[in-house]
């Protein structure tokens, strides 16, 4: 084989390994957000069974975690500004929930509750369309 041929097969090799990587990267990525999401899921659901204050306060700590990792997810351009607000809108619920206690822990769950709602509303308006899942395969 000549120079030049084992070249050009060597070029078209590395450009293929550095495109199906940047596929994984963003495959990778797309899945630490969906596992982020998913266990700030289970701490609001494990905060909202909770039959002590403690634990309560210890589920909301861990979700108020994942928030933060959620919220420094680098998310497409057309999603990002619905995105974050809605995620801010969290935050700023969360952070106005005052440590719980055996006295207002069943009040702080009830009002925990809207949490689920704002979830509801803000994945209804970020969720990417068939065409950008399609395409998010090739970044």
């Amino acid at each position: 084989m000549k120079h030049s041929a084992k070249k050009s097969v060597l070029s078209s090799l590395l450009l293929t390994v550095l495109l199906t990587s940047g596929g994984y990267a963003s495959a990778g990525e797309s899945l630490n957000l969906k596992q982020t999401m998913k266990q700030m899921r289970l701490q609001y659901k494990e905060a909202m069974e909770s039959r002590s204050a403690e634990s309560f306060n210890q589920h909301i700590d861990a979700f108020k975690t994942h928030l933060s990792s959620a919220q420094t997810y680098d998310f497409s351009p057309d999603r990002k500004v619905i995105s974050l607000e809605g995620l801010g809108k969290v935050e700023r619920f969360i952070a106005e929930i005052p440590l719980a206690t055996e006295d207002n822990l069943a009040e702080l769950q009830q009002k925990l509750s809207s949490v689920d709602e704002l979830r509801k509303e803000y994945h209804k308006k970020a969720k990417p369309g068939t065409l950008e899942l399609l395409l998010s395969i090739f970044k």
